[in-house]
């Protein structure tokens, strides 16, 4: 039996112990939203990836699916509005959003305060996508949008 630093996804180097102080991490920025990742998909040998994400007041993203991974949300401050298939859902500090592969959704912040909340996915590899979309934010100006379509048919997202 091999131990757990010996597995690893394919195109993953093997996992390692990861030991993440608050505040570090890789702080990565995109669609107005800032990311804490504190552990990638590199690290976890391409297990997961998980983040420490602050959203503004009014903070939102696209609809969108993810076809390869699933996402987990662990609300820590703030108020949230998700739609999952079509139905709304308010939640507060403390709540648990899991949304498996394939299930189209959203989210915004509530009201006149940031919202914190923890983003888990699995397998890794959201860190890569939300690192590559920083990058076309970076650039300045309007994003540009066949970029982020190619960014995400490569993750295995899409806008809806």
């Amino acid at each position: 039996m091999r131990a757990n630093a010996d597995i690893a996804a394919p195109d993953h180097e093997p996992a390692q112990v990861v030991v993440a102080e608050p505040g570090e991490g890789v702080p990565t920025r995109a669609f107005g939203n800032e990311i804490l990742f504190k552990l990638t998909a590199d690290q976890s040998g391409g297990a997961l990836s998980v983040g420490l994400a602050t959203v503004p007041p009014g903070g939102q993203v696209p609809v969108h699916v993810h076809d390869r991974d699933d996402e987990l949300f662990l609300i820590i401050e703030g108020r949230y509005r998700f739609c999952i298939n079509g139905d709304w859902k308010d939640v507060g500090s403390g709540a648990l959003v899991y949304l498996p592969r394939g299930i189209p959704h959203t989210f915004h912040t509530v009201g006149d305060h940031p919202g914190r909340h923890w983003v888990l996915t699995t397998p890794g590899g959201f860190d890569r996508f939300y690192t590559q979309c920083a990058e076309v934010f970076a650039a300045g100006g309007p994003p540009n949008m066949a970029r982020l379509a190619e960014i995400n048919a490569e993750h295995g997202y899409r806008i809806l």
